[in-house]
């Protein structure tokens, strides 16, 4: 089983397409950014990922899975790992690499939604759902998974339209 979704091939490749000159075109950074990106990837996703993992517990990436269907319903063969997935960690390797660290950032939300202070003490505190609403997210990766995961969230089981705080 790969270590990491994508191959630097493939990510030169990719930002090429694109038109992005990735900040270092040495093999090694890069897949040390792809190994990076997978394993955030899986981390934050896997909870809307559909189906099951091929290789049960002992498979040390969250694709390919057995038992998965993009939103429209179609079968996702179980012997391959989609291009989304592949794409967003080309996606979220490039932020790793543009800011090293990005995707391991310690973050703890602010504990007060305001505090005001007129004659009187008011204080609102922020409220979150879950640790999902709290995570690191990027836009370009959420736009590559949406076909995968758009009806599907951390606690959603699978109903189509629900919104998600990013």
């Amino acid at each position: 089983m790969a270590t990491s979704y994508g191959t630097p091939t493939g990510f030169l490749a990719y930002c090429s397409e694109r038109g992005i000159t990735p900040p270092s075109v040495v093999t090694g950074a890069i897949q040390s950014a792809l190994q990076v990106a997978s394993e955030w990837l899986d981390n934050i996703y896997r909870p809307s990922f559909p189906g099951m993992k091929t290789g049960g517990r002992d498979q040390e990436r969250e694709w390919p899975r057995a038992g998965a269907t993009d939103i429209y319903g179609y079968a996702i063969p179980s012997d391959t790992v989609p291009n989304e997935i592949t794409y967003a960690t080309y996606e979220a390797a490039l932020q790793d690499m543009n800011s090293p660290g990005s995707l391991s950032v310690d973050y703890t939300p602010p504990k007060y939604k305001r505090v005001s202070v007129h004659g009187a003490i008011s204080v609102e505190y922020a409220q979150y759902d879950s640790l999902y609403d709290m995570q690191m997210r990027f836009a370009k990766v959420d736009m590559w998974l949406s076909v995968i995961t758009a009806s599907r969230g951390p606690t959603d089981t699978g109903h189509v339209g629900k919104a998600y705080r990013v």
